[in-house]
């Protein structure tokens, strides 16, 4: 039976030491008030402290979700996939305050299933040639994890009838924090009102059959039998402790932008007349919507499209509304979501009237398998040889996310980049490699880059320039690319 406790209860429910991990994306699904009494905890009593945090997907706002528990001591380890808007965990870690292990998303989300089904380790393709390689650092991204953690604790690289795989390792988790927006008072969990239900199920399954204990973070607590058998999300057996959030509004916002309920996340086709609606939840300046403009032209009818963080998921959905081919092609998020219009930044997950949510292991198997036609994505840093660093940028970690299982398996990779702006993209050799060129050429995928002037392909021969606008701002742009692109 779950067992019902009060929020300032939770740090006494970690010992020193234990792995933790932790569900959400952006602020979706974030137990923030989870959060918020481990950190007070620690400040007030050093308890807990040298935990091995893991998470999946980023989980802050830049303040709030996981930034809380970016504190020396604290946290001894952080094993996650990005800390873009994370800004103290990757000052943490970048001043080698923690140990710092870097996975992909994808990986890692369907290593919870993994975990839970008693297996040893995933393979995957995921991160071949790139700094998840056990050859290149095996995901270690700072000095304090090189000295400590050997190059194949997580992964290891495999040969199976010739072919090169990455393998993902299983390691036991002894504390999972989930939430959802009701429970019942037998423990079953539902996330009726949530915008994913991104991890909770697996990571309960994977901690519970770790031997470690589940606990839960909800709206309301309800009698036995008001939650439907088709809405419960966790099972009463996988949650062992729950409590009311003190403040949902604060703790338990549905996004950053939507601390109260709001349906327009969770259903609705996205009608004619909605889009000005949709448009006015985010403003993007014109020469960002002309970078997502130009990638488009790459989109045939029909086609699944993936948008990454930043100017994809900013412009891409805009974009092809604009152009009137939004309902013809099946617009996709890695968090679950299907259809609608993409939100980005620290909403970032969150569609406005998405036409289906399914659980993000389950998106992300597709994506793995091929399911996208083609992916719009950012770029930090690009190189002669095609290799693009997305994952650690002036020094700072920022994690690849969802990146590299996402371009590993579409068929079409465009990076998605202003030119005009006063950091060039283009450099000698990049710093860290989240995408390596050769590897990519080798499965077959198309890759491009377009900018608000440009479109460029890489090939066998390099980068290629296919089409540019006759204006000096153009001009300027292309003269700014440190190494030779041929004409096409």
């Amino acid at each position: 039976m779950t067992k019902l406790i009060d929020a300032s209860q939770v740090p006494s429910l970690i010992k020193n030491g234990d792995t933790v991990v932790s569900d959400g994306m952006t602020m979706m699904g974030v137990a923030d008030e989870a959060f918020k009494v481990i950190e007070e905890s620690f400040l007030s009593t050093f308890q807990p402290r040298d935990l091995t945090w893991v998470h999946a997907a980023g989980q802050s706002n830049r303040v709030d979700g996981l930034a809380r528990v970016a504190h020396e001591g604290l946290v001894k380890r952080v094993v996650g996939s990005h800390w873009g808007l994370n800004p103290s965990m990757g000052e943490l870690l970048g001043d080698n305050k923690a140990e710092g292990i870097c996975l992909p998303q994808g990986q890692m989300s369907t290593l919870f299933r993994t975990i839970a089904a008693g297996r040893p380790g995933q393979l995957s393709t995921v991160g071949i040639g790139t700094y998840i390689d056990p050859r290149n650092g095996g995901g270690r991204i700072n000095e304090r994890a090189e000295t400590s953690v050997k190059a194949d604790e997580y992964v290891e690289v495999l040969d199976l009838h010739g072919e090169e795989y990455l393998f993902y390792k299983s390691f036991p988790l002894n504390v999972a924090i989930i939430r959802g927006d009701v429970i019942d008072e037998n423990g079953n969990l539902s996330h009726r009102e949530e915008v994913s239900g991104l991890d909770a199920l697996a990571i309960a399954q994977a901690t519970h059959n770790s031997g470690g204990i589940v606990i839960a973070q909800v709206k309301e607590v309800v009698a036995p039998g008001q939650i439907d058998a088709r809405d419960v999300v966790v099972p009463a057996p996988l949650v062992d402790y729950a409590f009311v959030t003190s403040d949902a509004a604060t703790y338990h916002r549905q996004s950053h932008s939507f601390p109260e309920f709001n349906p327009d996340l969770i259903s609705g086709h996205m009608a004619a007349e909605k889009l000005e609606e949709a448009f006015a939840v985010q403003e993007t300046p014109e020469h960002r919507l002309a970078v997502g403009q130009r990638g488009i032209s790459l989109v045939k009818s029909g086609d699944v499209i993936n948008v990454g963080t930043g100017i994809p998921a900013d412009t891409v959905g805009k974009a092809l509304a604009l152009s009137g081919i939004l309902n013809e092609v099946h617009l996709t998020v890695e968090s679950g979501t299907y259809s609608g219009l993409p939100l980005g930044v620290i909403d970032f997950g969150c569609s406005i009237h998405p036409e289906a949510i399914i659980g993000h292991p389950q998106q992300m198997d597709f994506y793995n398998g091929g399911g996208v036609d083609i992916t719009f994505m950012g770029a930090g840093q690009i190189d002669g040889s095609g290799d693009i660093n997305v994952s650690h940028l002036g020094g700072k970690a920022i994690g690849c996310g969802g990146f590299m299982d996402i371009v590993d398996g579409a068929k079409t990779v465009c990076f998605l980049v202003s030119a005009g702006g006063k950091h060039n993209k283009y450099v000698d050799k990049v710093s860290q490699v989240s995408f390596s060129g050769v590897h990519t050429l080798k499965k077959g995928t198309k890759v491009y880059v377009a900018t608000e002037f440009y479109l460029l392909q890489f090939t066998d021969n390099g980068w290629v320039l296919l089409e540019a606008e006759d204006t000096p701002q153009a001009k300027e742009a292309l003269a700014r690319i440190p190494f030779d692109v041929k004409k096409g």
